[in-house]
């Protein structure tokens, strides 16, 4: 008996159909179109994730924190600022005072050379004869006598805002000053052991800074004139805008203001007596947090 699966010599069977293709084949362009769409996608992820890690990185000239700074950005931050130190190889530590005129005001100009300036936290001693200047430096608030704006003693932060824009910060020995909302010399301080307080800005890289205060005082900054700082002081009563006019005459490229007034402040003269500033009260130093700015000697 044959077996219905044999085929016979005369017979033909159909064993398969060819099933519909319900998957044709794509033009070339299609694929084309494909690729390019996933590159498009993988650009622009990059682009969003780049966008942020930087949104997130910190932001160097931000001093609301205190966090110590990066090697790479205090590096940085030292090639950009202009630091003095006053060195002069042929002059012992002392003091060079010169008096002038300049629009009926009389100034005293006094030029620290190798000197250590640091800022101090209470009243320096007049009979130490290491300290050749000493003034105060950043406002007291009258509320609760703590120190007005941004404050580095020693790597210590002892204040912080900005309810002043001008700057000094002491670094190493070197002494830098400038106007800025912001300054990443804040932090740099905090994380050197150095100093930093804020004061009114006088002078703005050569351009007088304008003040509201009205009052007429004797006057003090502390000014970048030539490639050294000094400090420039009014024998008589000015207003502050005035005073600034002067100080950019005087060739100041920038400056800004240490207490005036009757503010405590004396300084060492070569034979060694100390001289007090034009109506320096020295009762008028015994806060908690009085500061003075002081230059000793090398």
């Amino acid at each position: 008996m044959a077996n219905k699966q044999d085929i016979g010599d005369d017979e033909i069977r159909i064993i398969g159909a060819n099933k519909p293709n319900n998957h044709p084949h794509k033009p070339w362009w299609f694929w084309t179109i494909l690729s390019l769409t996933i590159i498009a996608i993988v650009v622009l992820l990059v682009v969003l994730l780049s966008k942020h890690e930087n949104n997130n990185s910190p932001n160097p000239a931000d001093t609301s924190h205190t966090g110590n700074t990066t090697t790479d950005m205090e590096n940085s931050v030292s090639d950009n600022i202009a630091w003095l130190d006053n060195t002069d190889d042929t002059q012992r530590p002392r003091l060079s005072i010169t008096d002038t005129t300049i629009d009926s005001l009389n100034l005293q100009i006094i030029t620290p050379l190798n000197t250590i300036p640091e800022l101090y936290i209470g009243k320096p001693d007049s009979k130490d004869t290491s300290i050749l200047l000493a003034t105060l430096a950043a406002d007291i608030r009258r509320d609760n006598g703590k120190i007005v704006g941004a404050f580095v003693y020693a790597g210590e932060p002892l204040s912080w805002g900005l309810s002043k824009r001008g700057y000094c910060a002491i670094i190493d020995e070197c002494l830098t000053l400038g106007t800025a909302e912001n300054s990443p010399l804040f932090e740099q301080a905090t994380g050197q052991d150095g100093y930093f307080f804020r004061q009114y800005s006088a002078v703005d890289k050569g351009i007088a800074v304008t003040n509201n205060p009205e009052n007429a005082a004797p006057r003090r900054a502390l000014c970048v004139i030539g490639k050294k700082y000094c400090i420039v002081a009014t024998a008589n009563r000015v207003l502050m805008n005035d005073f600034s006019q002067a100080l950019v005459k005087l060739g100041a490229s920038d400056a800004i203001y240490l207490v005036g007034g009757r503010a405590h402040g004396w300084w060492r003269d070569g034979d060694g007596h100390v001289n007090n500033f034009p109506e320096s009260n020295p009762s008028r130093g015994n806060k908690k947090y009085i500061n003075y700015i002081i230059f000793r000697k090398n």
